[in-house]
């Protein structure tokens, strides 16, 4: 029977791929770069004109004589800044989290620029890599309403490119982390972003405006001195509603595992470590700190850590000793309803260990016991595939 490729269903983090792996014989530093996490869509742009009054446009943020222009180029029409959606997604650089944020927008250029005519419009992208305990900075858990404020996004690196496709983003950035890592690439870039979340008339929204600077600390000290945050929002600023800001941020966050400091007595300090080695594609040293934390204590109730071995062992193809994780993690009963999805799915995974252990017979047994018994869909389409 040809087998075909099968997916584990992942615990907590379901964005990790599994067939996201390296080349055989290369260790890789980073994994591969995650899907988008969240994105915003809609932001007004408002821009003070020339004569002293506000003006703005959907997702545009206007040139300062948007109203007294009334024949724009297609280049002034694109305004100061626009953008098209912001993405937020994940990747892991030496076992540290770093958040992926990419703006895509409107972009062109003329055929003939001194006469302004041939304009070809196309889509671009600007992209910045910076540490993930940044994000949570960008909106706390209590909003500070009506105060401005500055986060420092500690950009690992950064670049543009021309025209966006999204099958090759990934490899782009990737390109770009692996240059950085090896000092092919010196960063300059940083970003600055300003937040002001408002509450009037019973109203809540946020301005927020991204400022691109330099990686040099001289140069970011006047845009993270907080006394001066009041004055970014005099000419120009974005403004979302507070709600979809609040998802934008939070719905990646909630991705970044909490980085704790690292106690070698400590149960969860390992646990937390392998985790990310795990999502680093560093899936040997994941079971060793799965492993060292097990030994501090064997009796753990915490299913999730076996859960987790057992599918950096099933990557590393070490498919019978993953089955007897996934053995022990189905042994410890969830407690609370909220743990039963993560539980049942070690059904699911060790039916796949067992698929690649050429016993179909007890694959099937898993599937159906996920699906049949626990109504787990994702099951379902490997019943009906292999189990005929």
């Amino acid at each position: 029977m040809k087998k075909g490729l099968l997916f584990l269903l992942l615990l907590l983090i379901p964005f990790i791929s599994l067939h996201a792996q390296t080349e055989e014989g290369v260790e890789e530093n980073f994994s591969i770069m995650t899907a988008t996490l969240s994105s915003l869509e809609l932001a007004k742009g408002w821009a003070l004109q020339d004569n002293g009054k506000w003006a703005s446009q959907q997702n545009i943020i206007p040139n300062t004589n948007y109203k007294t222009n009334k024949r724009p180029t297609e280049l002034e029409k694109l305004g100061s800044e626009n953008f098209n959606s912001l993405e937020l997604r994940k990747v892991t650089i030496k076992d540290k989290q770093y958040n992926v944020l990419i703006i895509r927008y409107n972009n062109g250029s003329y055929e003939f620029p001194y006469l302004r005519e041939g304009w070809e419009p196309f889509e671009s992208a600007e992209y910045f890599v910076f540490k993930a305990r940044n994000l949570k900075k960008v909106l706390p858990q209590d909003i500070p309403f009506n105060k401005p404020y500055t986060v420092n996004l500690e950009v690992f690196c950064a670049g543009k490119v021309r025209e966006y496709d999204y099958t090759q983003i990934e490899g782009i950035i990737v390109k770009k982390i692996q240059h950085t890592l090896n000092k092919l690439n010196v960063n300059g870039t940083n970003l600055v972003i300003a937040v002001e979340p408002v509450q009037k008339n019973g109203k809540e929204s946020i301005k927020f405006k991204l400022i691109k600077t330099y990686s040099k600390r001289s140069f970011n000290s006047f845009w993270l001195d907080q006394k001066n945050a009041n004055t970014f929002f005099e000419k120009t600023y974005w403004e979302a509603q507070l709600f979809r800001f609040k998802k934008f941020i939070r719905d990646a966050d909630k991705h970044n595992v909490p980085e704790t400091y690292m106690d070698v007595s400590d149960f969860h300090s390992y646990y937390n470590r392998g985790v990310l080695k795990y999502k680093s594609g560093n899936y040997e040293g994941a079971i060793e700190d799965f492993n060292a934390a097990v030994a501090l204590k064997p009796d753990t109730a915490f299913s999730l850590i076996y859960s987790f071995r057992g599918i950096a062992k099933t990557k590393l193809k070490r498919f019978n000793e993953a089955i007897e994780d996934f053995d022990k993690a189905l042994d410890i009963k969830p407690t609370k309803w909220s743990e039963s999805t993560n539980w049942i799915k070690n059904y699911h995974n060790r039916g796949v260990a067992r698929f690649y252990s050429n016993d179909l017979e007890g694959a099937c047994e898993d599937w159906e016991t996920a699906f049949g018994t626990h109504g787990f869909g994702s099951s379902l389409e490997y019943l009906e595939r292999f189990c005929k």
